[in-house]
């Protein structure tokens, strides 16, 4: 009798201690473990509300202002949560609380607002919306879930971490040049600008040189680019593509034009736009058959008036940036990227003997205007 006495009471001890030892475990997420955690919860609400705005373009862009103007971001705030937090909240170790509002509260760690490009500023529930706040903290230190108010006293104690951190991150789409070619000014007609995004008849792009009195439409040429870094012996344009480049902010600086008429890079371009693993969010597919689309990117625009084929690079200042749907991509000849060993090809049926660039859905806005400002990237990027 004594033994099975003695037995429940180790079992009650046992159990005290291990529900400690899982409670205790929350005081030992490391300050950068917040940080980080804060810091990816905001990159993942970004990329929500980047992908909101891109369907709603795709789908119908006369109602984007519902997009934009929408202060709640429901979908952003639940991939923030998710990713602090995970699929099991009821047992993470970082918290982040949500009240749908946008000021920072001990019961809301999620705003969404409108990050100014042009003063670097976060401005906490204003449109257009385009980026997001994210705090996080240990559980430990909520009233809620850990160990609460001895949660507190015991990081004080043990002096492993910080008391009461809670870091804070913003992630934002600022608009970012990501295409590695070209478009002339002529190709932004001024009911393409945005917020209309203009739908075409799928347009040939072609790389042959134009001059003012040709007779000819700048509106269809296209030039290869590297952006702002010069192609080299050792790192060449064709590397740049099929190492995805980051996006990169050129609007109103000068980029490099390679002059080239070779059609290496545009099976370069071609390979990363089949792959499926390349940029996938921002390709378009279509529901029912996963036919791919088109594929939407960024694409610096500069004047082509002095626009030649030779060897070496020219310097063009870009003007807009124009953001575009790439339709297909077909080239005759060797499978471009094998330096990254996944290449890929256009499928035989998309191209049907056609050859070349192709785009049909374009929407421009020019460098240092309010359109600008309002005009969404593609890439999400930590601005704060």
């Amino acid at each position: 009798m004594e033994n099975t006495y003695y037995a429940a009471i180790m079992l009650v001890v046992f159990l005290l201690l291990a529900a400690l030892a899982v409670d205790v475990g929350y005081l030992y997420v490391s300050d950068e473990d917040l940080k980080s955690a804060a810091e990816s919860s905001a990159l993942a609400g970004a990329q929500s509300i980047k992908q909101r705005i891109l369907n709603q373009i795709q789908a119908d862009p006369s109602k984007l202002r519902d997009v934009v103007t929408d202060m709640v971001q429901p979908t952003a705030r639940a991939a923030a949560i998710d990713v602090a937090t995970g699929k099991h909240s009821a047992v993470a170790l970082v918290n982040v609380a949500n009240k749908g509002t946008n000021t920072l509260t001990t019961e809301n760690d999620i705003v969404v607002g409108f990050w100014n490009l042009s003063t670097n500023a976060f401005a906490p529930g204003e449109a257009p919306v385009n980026s997001i706040q994210v705090r996080t903290r240990r559980t430990a230190e909520s009233d809620t879930v850990g160990l609460g108010d001895l949660g507190r006293k015991l990081s004080v104690i043990s002096g492993q971490q910080t008391f009461n951190i809670t870091p804070a991150a913003i992630a934002a789409i600022p608009a970012r040049a990501n295409a590695n070619f070209a478009l002339c000014q002529e190709a932004c007609d001024k009911k393409c600008m945005f917020p209309d995004v203009c739908t075409m008849t799928e347009m040939q792009m072609t790389r042959d040189p134009w001059s003012p009195g040709s007779g000819r439409p700048a509106g269809d040429r296209y030039a290869f680019t590297s952006l702002s870094f010069p192609a080299t012996s050792s790192t060449t344009l064709s590397d740049m593509i099929c190492m995805e480049m980051p996006a990169l902010d050129v609007c109103g600086r000068a980029i490099y034009t390679p002059r080239s008429a070779d059609d290496e890079v545009l099976r370069d371009m071609e390979s990363m736009m089949y792959n499926p693993n390349v940029d996938k969010t921002n390709k378009e597919y279509e529901s029912a058959t996963g036919k791919l689309l088109g594929w939407w990117v960024i694409a610096p625009v500069i004047s082509c008036s002095q626009g030649k084929q030779g060897n070496g690079d020219e310097h063009h200042t870009v003007t807009k940036y124009a953001l575009v749907r790439i339709s297909k991509i077909c080239v005759d000849g060797a499978t471009g990227c094998k330096q990254n060993n996944t290449s890929f090809d256009a499928p035989s049926s998309i191209c049907a003997g056609n050859r070349g660039l192709f785009i049909d859905r374009i929407s421009c806005a020019s460098c240092g205007s309010k359109d600008m400002l309002q005009f969404p990237g593609l890439h999400p990027v930590l601005v704060k």
